[in-house]
């Protein structure tokens, strides 16, 4: 289940410390005295602390905020409910690119158990120099000064091209967000990961990564069932899609030409079942959890709207020969299993 929660208050907690520094020029002592002299709100440094650390307390505030805070804050700050929950509309459209990810990746771990990131991660660790000559001691790698210039350069150059391609997936706040989302795998989301990844099919270079990476997963696994499963929007594989750099490269495109084609429903479809719920009368902000969320995301309705725009993208023109390239590989993979299936051992 992704970690909406988490997501949500570091965002608003990260929210209220930039204004607390940046407008008010406060400290967190001096914003608990305004605070309860001007708003009339008892919020003490601790709790402002952790609110703005995006840290609730079950005992004393299990919710991060309570409605009243959420009151006084957005009203202090000028904003409206939505707006300082949720952010302004460019903020939830990155968001929204946001929760796609997330929902392909659905939290997939690797062999060492550590979380499958679509992002270059390296190009956010190493803020100097000093990073990579650690790194570089530690895995006992010689070379010096030398070297850890050109791993540096490596790093500079690698963002700096990212940045001018995919600027989406050189962002290191976009990042952070999408760490925040992580959390254990959700197998209501598996539907979802793999409509995505077969919409993003509509990009032929795509398809064609993925014949030659789904036949490579089959002979490392020694059987077919990874790609059967896909076909039936069953396990996870995009991790194990990815697997290099050169597929992140082919990912990351594909991904980019999914958001382009559809951005505007996908944000739709969020504000309607997910930002708007603020503007109700009867609202709460503790009903913003990640059950919530990820009904939002795993309802009938939505995986109604990828299949329909997974019916307009196979007749389009711009991408109907991706699509028509992975049908005809699926039905081979049928007729493979149905001969799999016929052989008595």
């Amino acid at each position: 289940m992704l970690d909406f929660e988490q997501f949500l208050y570091k965002e608003i907690g990260l929210k209220i410390r930039n204004y607390r520094k940046q407008e008010l020029k406060l400290t967190q002592d001096e914003l608990s005295a305004m605070l309860q002299t001007q708003k009339f709100t008892n919020i003490d440094k601790f709790r402002i602390s952790a609110i703005e650390n995006g840290k609730s307390h079950k005992g004393k505030n299990p919710y991060l905020l309570t409605d009243q805070q959420i009151e006084t804050f957005s009203s202090m700050m000028g904003y409206d409910r939505k707006e300082f929950i949720f952010g302004d509309y460019n903020t939830r459209k990155v968001n929204v690119k946001i929760f796609l990810l997330a929902l392909i990746m659905n939290s997939e771990k690797n062999k060492e158990n550590n979380y499958i990131i679509p992002f270059m991660s390296f190009l956010f660790i190493y803020k100097n120099k000093k990073d990579i000559m650690n790194v570089l001691y530690k895995n006992e790698v010689t070379g010096g000064n030398e070297t850890v210039d050109k791993y540096f350069s490596g790093i500079v150059n690698a963002k700096t091209k990212l940045e001018e391609i995919y600027p989406f997936f050189a962002n290191e706040k976009v990042y952070e967000k999408f760490q925040n989302f992580l959390n254990e795998p959700f197998s209501k989301i598996e539907l979802l990961s793999n409509l995505l990844i077969k919409l993003m099919f509509g990009d032929y270079e795509f398809v064609k990564y993925y014949l030659v990476r789904i036949q490579e997963i089959c002979e490392e696994d020694n059987s077919n069932e990874v790609a059967y499963s896909f076909l039936e929007n069953k396990g996870m594989i995009a991790g194990r899609l990815i697997g290099n750099k050169n597929g992140l490269y082919i990912f990351v495109n594909a991904f980019e030409k999914l958001w382009k084609r559809h951005e505007e429903t996908f944000v739709e479809y969020f504000n309607e079942h997910l930002f708007n719920n603020v503007n109700k009368t009867n609202f709460k902000f503790k009903h913003l959890n990640n059950d919530l969320f990820n009904n939002v995301a795993t309802s009938e309705h939505f995986s109604s709207l990828l299949f329909s725009l997974l019916e307009k993208d196979r007749f389009s023109i711009e991408t109907s020969d991706g699509h028509y390239l992975f049908y005809q590989h699926m039905l081979n993979k049928y007729e493979d299993k149905e001969v799999e299936d016929s052989i008595e051992f």
